[in-house]
Protein backbone atom coordinates (compact mmCIF):
# COMPACT_ATOMS: atom_id res chain seq x y z
CA UNK A 1 0.00 0.00 0.00
CA UNK A 2 3.08 2.40 -0.31
CA UNK A 3 1.84 3.91 -3.26
CA UNK A 4 -1.41 4.83 -1.35
CA UNK A 5 -0.04 5.81 1.55
CA UNK A 6 2.31 8.64 -1.05
CA UNK A 7 -0.16 9.95 -2.77
CA UNK A 8 -2.57 10.44 0.33
CA UNK A 9 0.03 12.03 2.32
CA UNK A 10 1.12 14.15 -0.97
CA UNK A 11 -2.90 14.94 -0.74
CA UNK A 12 -3.21 16.41 2.52
CA UNK A 13 -0.07 18.61 2.29
CA UNK A 14 -1.93 20.91 0.26
CA UNK A 15 -5.13 21.02 2.64
CA UNK A 16 -5.89 23.04 5.35
CA UNK A 17 -6.36 21.89 8.70
CA UNK A 18 -4.66 18.93 10.63
CA UNK A 19 -5.57 15.73 9.12
CA UNK A 20 -5.03 11.94 10.28
CA UNK A 21 -5.62 8.75 8.62
CA UNK A 22 -4.73 5.22 9.29
CA UNK A 23 -5.62 1.98 6.45
CA UNK A 24 -5.07 -1.73 7.51
CA UNK A 25 -5.34 -4.80 6.25
CA UNK A 26 -7.45 -7.20 9.04
CA UNK A 27 -7.55 -10.25 6.83
CA UNK A 28 -3.87 -11.01 6.65
CA UNK A 29 -1.91 -12.11 9.70
CA UNK A 30 0.88 -9.24 8.82
CA UNK A 31 -1.62 -6.73 9.54
CA UNK A 32 0.14 -4.56 6.97
CA UNK A 33 -0.93 -0.58 7.45
CA UNK A 34 -0.39 2.76 6.29
CA UNK A 35 -0.62 6.01 8.43
CA UNK A 36 -0.58 9.64 8.63
CA UNK A 37 -0.46 10.80 12.38
CA UNK A 38 -2.27 8.15 13.72
CA UNK A 39 -1.44 9.35 17.01
CA UNK A 40 -2.52 12.85 16.93
CA UNK A 41 -5.17 13.79 19.36
CA UNK A 42 -8.81 15.38 17.92
CA UNK A 43 -11.31 16.08 19.72
CA UNK A 44 -13.56 12.70 18.75
CA UNK A 45 -17.05 14.17 17.85
CA UNK A 46 -19.25 11.07 17.50
CA UNK A 47 -16.89 8.55 17.15
CA UNK A 48 -16.66 8.35 20.72
CA UNK A 49 -20.01 6.60 20.38
CA UNK A 50 -18.02 3.48 18.74
CA UNK A 51 -16.45 2.97 21.77
CA UNK A 52 -19.59 3.32 24.05
CA UNK A 53 -21.05 0.39 21.53
CA UNK A 54 -18.46 -1.76 22.46
CA UNK A 55 -18.99 -1.59 25.85
CA UNK A 56 -22.46 -1.96 25.86
CA UNK A 57 -21.71 -5.37 23.87
CA UNK A 58 -19.34 -6.34 26.47
CA UNK A 59 -21.72 -5.41 29.72
CA UNK A 60 -24.23 -7.91 30.90
CA UNK A 61 -26.82 -5.32 30.10
CA UNK A 62 -29.97 -6.76 29.07
CA UNK A 63 -30.26 -5.58 25.07
CA UNK A 64 -34.42 -5.53 26.02
CA UNK A 65 -34.58 -3.42 29.29
CA UNK A 66 -36.86 -0.51 28.17
CA UNK A 67 -35.82 2.91 28.79
CA UNK A 68 -37.38 5.96 29.28
CA UNK A 69 -36.44 8.54 26.79
CA UNK A 70 -36.76 11.46 29.88
CA UNK A 71 -35.04 10.03 32.07
CA UNK A 72 -31.57 12.11 30.90
CA UNK A 73 -32.18 16.17 30.07
CA UNK A 74 -33.45 16.72 26.73
CA UNK A 75 -30.65 17.74 23.90
CA UNK A 76 -30.82 18.85 20.16
CA UNK A 77 -28.56 17.77 17.75
CA UNK A 78 -28.18 14.42 15.48
CA UNK A 79 -31.32 11.89 15.90
CA UNK A 80 -34.80 10.70 16.23
CA UNK A 81 -35.67 11.17 19.88
CA UNK A 82 -36.32 15.11 20.14
CA UNK A 83 -39.50 14.01 18.31
CA UNK A 84 -40.69 11.76 20.47
CA UNK A 85 -42.81 11.76 23.72
CA UNK A 86 -40.86 11.79 26.78
CA UNK A 87 -42.77 8.75 28.26
CA UNK A 88 -42.00 7.03 25.71
CA UNK A 89 -39.84 3.92 26.29
CA UNK A 90 -37.37 2.41 24.02
CA UNK A 91 -35.10 -0.81 24.41
CA UNK A 92 -31.44 -0.72 25.08
CA UNK A 93 -31.11 -1.80 21.46
CA UNK A 94 -32.77 0.25 19.96
CA UNK A 95 -31.03 3.07 21.25
CA UNK A 96 -28.04 1.62 20.29
CA UNK A 97 -29.23 1.20 16.89
CA UNK A 98 -30.24 4.91 16.80
CA UNK A 99 -26.95 6.15 18.69
CA UNK A 100 -24.92 4.50 15.14
CA UNK A 101 -27.29 4.85 12.18
CA UNK A 102 -28.75 8.26 12.83
CA UNK A 103 -25.83 9.34 15.32
CA UNK A 104 -28.86 10.27 17.68
CA UNK A 105 -27.25 12.20 20.68
CA UNK A 106 -30.56 11.50 23.09
CA UNK A 107 -29.72 8.06 22.82
CA UNK A 108 -26.62 8.46 22.86
CA UNK A 109 -26.50 9.88 26.65
CA UNK A 110 -29.36 7.14 27.75
CA UNK A 111 -26.90 4.99 27.12
CA UNK A 112 -23.94 6.96 28.78
CA UNK A 113 -26.17 6.93 31.47
CA UNK A 114 -27.44 3.22 31.83
CA UNK A 115 -23.38 2.19 31.38
CA UNK A 116 -21.48 4.84 33.40
CA UNK A 117 -19.24 7.22 32.19
CA UNK A 118 -16.41 5.47 34.03
CA UNK A 119 -17.45 2.27 32.75
CA UNK A 120 -17.12 3.29 29.08
CA UNK A 121 -13.46 5.27 30.39
CA UNK A 122 -12.24 1.90 32.00
CA UNK A 123 -13.15 0.10 28.53
CA UNK A 124 -11.05 2.25 26.58
CA UNK A 125 -8.10 1.54 29.09
CA UNK A 126 -8.43 -2.15 28.79
CA UNK A 127 -7.97 -1.99 25.11
CA UNK A 128 -4.58 0.25 25.63
CA UNK A 129 -6.51 3.17 23.65
CA UNK A 130 -3.99 5.78 25.20
CA UNK A 131 -5.65 8.68 23.39
CA UNK A 132 -9.27 8.28 24.74
CA UNK A 133 -11.15 9.82 27.09
CA UNK A 134 -14.69 10.07 27.25
CA UNK A 135 -15.71 13.13 29.94
CA UNK A 136 -19.07 14.87 28.49
CA UNK A 137 -22.27 13.39 27.31
CA UNK A 138 -23.13 14.43 23.38
CA UNK A 139 -24.28 18.37 23.55
CA UNK A 140 -22.90 19.02 27.09
CA UNK A 141 -21.48 22.60 26.21
CA UNK A 142 -20.78 23.36 29.63
CA UNK A 143 -18.58 20.51 30.46
CA UNK A 144 -16.35 21.04 27.23
CA UNK A 145 -16.33 24.98 27.97
CA UNK A 146 -14.63 23.70 31.32
CA UNK A 147 -12.34 21.43 29.58
CA UNK A 148 -13.80 18.44 29.54
CA UNK A 149 -13.84 17.15 26.35
CA UNK A 150 -13.99 13.53 24.54
CA UNK A 151 -10.58 12.32 22.31
CA UNK A 152 -9.70 9.81 20.33
CA UNK A 153 -7.05 9.36 17.51
CA UNK A 154 -6.80 6.98 14.31
CA UNK A 155 -4.86 4.88 15.89
CA UNK A 156 -7.06 4.17 18.96
CA UNK A 157 -10.11 4.15 16.69
CA UNK A 158 -8.55 1.28 14.20
CA UNK A 159 -7.69 -0.79 17.64
CA UNK A 160 -11.74 -0.51 18.44
CA UNK A 161 -12.77 -0.79 15.17
CA UNK A 162 -10.40 -4.36 14.65
CA UNK A 163 -11.63 -5.61 18.33
CA UNK A 164 -15.21 -5.25 16.69
CA UNK A 165 -13.86 -7.40 14.11
CA UNK A 166 -12.42 -10.18 15.33
CA UNK A 167 -15.20 -10.20 18.06
CA UNK A 168 -17.96 -10.04 15.01
CA UNK A 169 -19.15 -13.71 15.50
CA UNK A 170 -20.02 -13.45 18.91
CA UNK A 171 -23.80 -12.62 19.59
CA UNK A 172 -23.46 -9.16 21.40
CA UNK A 173 -20.81 -7.96 18.94
CA UNK A 174 -22.55 -9.27 15.91
CA UNK A 175 -25.05 -6.58 16.57
CA UNK A 176 -22.18 -3.98 16.81
CA UNK A 177 -20.43 -5.04 13.25
CA UNK A 178 -24.30 -5.32 11.65
CA UNK A 179 -25.19 -1.95 13.17
CA UNK A 180 -22.63 -0.27 11.54
CA UNK A 181 -23.29 -1.16 8.37
CA UNK A 182 -26.58 0.42 8.38
CA UNK A 183 -24.60 3.63 9.15
CA UNK A 184 -27.11 6.15 7.02
CA UNK A 185 -24.50 9.34 6.45
CA UNK A 186 -22.11 8.42 3.66
CA UNK A 187 -21.15 12.10 2.63
CA UNK A 188 -17.62 11.73 3.76
CA UNK A 189 -15.38 8.58 3.10
CA UNK A 190 -17.96 6.51 1.11
CA UNK A 191 -19.58 9.92 -0.73
CA UNK A 192 -18.89 9.04 -4.38
CA UNK A 193 -18.85 5.10 -3.60
CA UNK A 194 -22.15 3.23 -5.18
CA UNK A 195 -24.66 2.98 -2.75
CA UNK A 196 -24.72 -0.60 -2.69
CA UNK A 197 -20.86 -0.79 -1.34
CA UNK A 198 -21.21 -2.07 2.43
CA UNK A 199 -19.05 -0.24 4.97
CA UNK A 200 -19.05 -0.70 8.27
CA UNK A 201 -18.46 2.93 9.68
CA UNK A 202 -19.40 5.83 12.07
CA UNK A 203 -19.01 9.90 11.30
CA UNK A 204 -18.41 12.23 14.01
CA UNK A 205 -18.76 16.06 13.21
CA UNK A 206 -18.01 19.54 15.46
CA UNK A 207 -17.63 22.71 14.47
CA UNK A 208 -14.70 22.49 11.75
CA UNK A 209 -13.96 19.16 12.74
CA UNK A 210 -14.79 16.05 10.10
CA UNK A 211 -14.07 12.20 11.13
CA UNK A 212 -14.73 9.19 9.35
CA UNK A 213 -13.73 5.31 9.55
CA UNK A 214 -14.93 2.10 9.59
CA UNK A 215 -14.13 -1.29 7.53
CA UNK A 216 -14.58 -2.33 4.14
CA UNK A 217 -14.63 -5.56 2.91
CA UNK A 218 -13.42 -5.37 -0.80
CA UNK A 219 -12.50 -8.15 -3.34
CA UNK A 220 -8.84 -7.73 -2.33
CA UNK A 221 -9.36 -7.99 1.61
CA UNK A 222 -10.78 -6.48 4.48
CA UNK A 223 -9.14 -3.15 5.30
CA UNK A 224 -10.09 -0.19 7.57
CA UNK A 225 -10.39 3.05 6.18
CA UNK A 226 -10.19 6.20 8.85
CA UNK A 227 -9.74 9.83 8.11
CA UNK A 228 -9.82 12.45 11.17
CA UNK A 229 -9.75 16.27 10.13
CA UNK A 230 -9.60 18.74 12.70
CA UNK A 231 -8.90 22.81 12.60
CA UNK A 232 -10.57 22.87 8.93
CA UNK A 233 -11.08 26.16 7.07
CA UNK A 234 -14.77 24.95 7.51
CA UNK A 235 -16.67 21.40 7.38
CA UNK A 236 -18.19 21.61 3.96
CA UNK A 237 -14.59 21.69 2.64
CA UNK A 238 -13.17 19.47 4.77
CA UNK A 239 -16.14 16.71 3.78
CA UNK A 240 -15.66 17.69 0.47
CA UNK A 241 -11.87 16.19 0.53
CA UNK A 242 -12.91 13.70 2.93
CA UNK A 243 -15.27 12.02 0.22
CA UNK A 244 -11.80 12.48 -2.95
CA UNK A 245 -10.05 10.65 -0.70
CA UNK A 246 -12.28 8.01 0.01
CA UNK A 247 -12.98 7.46 -4.05
CA UNK A 248 -9.45 7.30 -4.71
CA UNK A 249 -8.70 5.04 -2.05
CA UNK A 250 -11.37 2.57 -2.51
CA UNK A 251 -10.10 2.62 -6.40
CA UNK A 252 -7.07 1.59 -5.14
CA UNK A 253 -7.83 -1.22 -2.80
CA UNK A 254 -9.97 -2.71 -5.43
CA UNK A 255 -6.92 -2.41 -8.13
CA UNK A 256 -4.96 -5.47 -9.77
CA UNK A 257 -2.22 -3.82 -7.75
CA UNK A 258 -3.40 -4.95 -4.63
CA UNK A 259 -3.37 -8.77 -6.20
CA UNK A 260 0.18 -8.34 -6.84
Amino acid sequence: MQELDMYLKEQIKNFAGDWSYLIQRYDDEKLPKISYQKNYVHKSASMIKVLILATLCDSDIDFAKKIRVDTVPHVEGGGALQEINGDAKLTIKALASLMIVLSDNLATNLLINQIGMEKIQAYADKLHLTNTKIQRCMMDFVAAKNNKENYMSVADYNTLLYHIYTKRNETRFSFAWEVLARQQFRDRIPYYWDENIIFHHKTGMLDYVEHDGGVYEGKNGVYSIIFFASNLPSNAVGGHQMGELGKYTLEYLDSTKQRS
